[in-house]
């Protein structure tokens, strides 16, 4: 029961914790170059953003990784990326249906996003570092 018990904490802090990462990492760069408060917004952005994707994209991706025992980094890897991509498709389809994808802030935008799917690997590769799927295989 301990056992499960600490799967199911590690679970839960895997969720509070990596969604965060790409909000940190944005953070520490926009830092980096000599960002101001102003452009650190974007960073609280992401972690407005980071949070309900993971729970709406992320939980149902876990459970079925889960269900088909695929726990390894490499698995979650490739699943980092692909959500990061789905998301940045959804959003390029979202404003295509809007009409104005050749407005050129639009296109900034999601150039942004695209920027930030690294940050999303990131975040998938957290998570598994701290839930480790890998070592409860039953």
């Amino acid at each position: 029961m301990s056992s499960a018990r600490n799967r199911a904490y590690r679970t839960v802090g895997g969720f509070l914790v990596a969604p965060m990462m790409p909000a940190l990492i944005l953070a520490a760069v926009v830092l980096a170059v000599g960002g101001d408060s102003q452009t650190l917004g974007y960073a609280a952005f992401a972690g407005y953003v980071s949070y309900p994707f993971a729970l709406v994209v992320g939980l149902p991706s876990f459970l079925v990784m889960r269900r088909k025992h695929w726990d390894g980094w490499r698995a979650y890897a490739a699943a980092g990326f692909v959500l990061g991509f789905v998301f940045i498709a959804l959003f390029a389809a979202l404003v295509g249906a809007d009409g104005e994808k050749a407005d050129s802030a639009w296109l900034a935008l999601l150039a942004n996003l695209a920027f930030l799917l690294p940050f999303v690997l990131a975040s998938s590769m957290v998570f598994w570092l701290l839930v480790r799927p890998d070592l409860h295989r039953p």
